[in-house]
């Protein structure tokens, strides 16, 4: 009687020890996951040639400065329009871009992608859709009453366009950027996002003209309300 215990209890040590074994699972080397980048236009046309760039999003990245340390690399699209990322760590990256244009307007992408391992990450971006909404109400310094209707009304980058003298008409008319202001002095101008911009105000009448006012940025999808005040002309 005794061995059978003996026995048994040597059978059930050994079961557990078996058990024990069978579940222990080895620590795998850290999978990687792709990311296909694809820049498009309206028509759904890819955009070549714009460079992209990839941060680590985990250091509190600021969209609009990122941190040149937390850069992963950078990359141009190829005749597809796709920037590919291979052998990504998972994790949260910023993709930037600030090169694509579409009918001559410069456009800037900004965005948090997850990357997850063993996938092949893809994603279609339209980058007109980077826009927002600059809505502006000219006033007249005459009185700063007097709405100031039937004005026109253009919105520059100033980061990438230094208005002067001889160049301020050519820029009026190349714009795509503007507008005409209502009876009640509004006027909607949609822009890229998250791009400074400054505006021209002139006579389309006389083209009088007057420029050098308070710069603005909107973030993607959203809207500004602004005030002008300008010269009656």
């Amino acid at each position: 009687m005794k061995c059978k215990i003996i026995v048994l209890l040597g059978l059930f040590i050994l079961t557990l020890s078996c058990k024990k074994i069978t579940n222990v699972k080895l620590v795998d080397g850290v999978n990687s996951g792709k990311l296909s980048y694809k820049l498009v236009d309206d028509a759904g046309k890819g955009l070549a040639g714009i460079k992209v760039s990839l941060y680590d999003a985990k250091l509190g990245l600021n969209t609009n400065y990122p941190d040149p340390s937390a850069l992963v690399g950078s990359i141009r699209t190829n005749q597809d329009g796709v920037a590919y990322f291979p052998d990504l760590l998972p994790n949260n990256y910023l993709v930037t871009c600030d090169t694509a244009r579409i009918n001559k307007v410069r456009y800037r992408t900004d965005e948090f992608v997850q990357v997850v391992a063993d996938v092949d990450k893809k994603k279609s971006i339209n980058v007109s859709e980077f826009s927002g909404l600059l809505n502006l109400t000219l006033i007249s310094t005459k009185d700063y009453r007097t709405v100031l209707k039937n004005v026109g009304v253009v919105a520059y980058p100033v980061n990438e366009i230094i208005l002067n003298s001889s160049n301020v008409f050519e820029v009026i008319n190349s714009s795509t950027l503007k507008g005409v202001t209502d009876a009640n002095g509004f006027v909607s101008i949609k822009v890229p996002s998250n791009i400074p911009f400054n505006f021209i105000v002139y006579n389309i009448t006389n083209r009088n003209l007057a420029y050098g006012y308070n710069s603005y940025s909107v973030a993607k999808n959203a809207k500004i309300n602004a005030t002008l005040y300008s010269d009656p002309f």
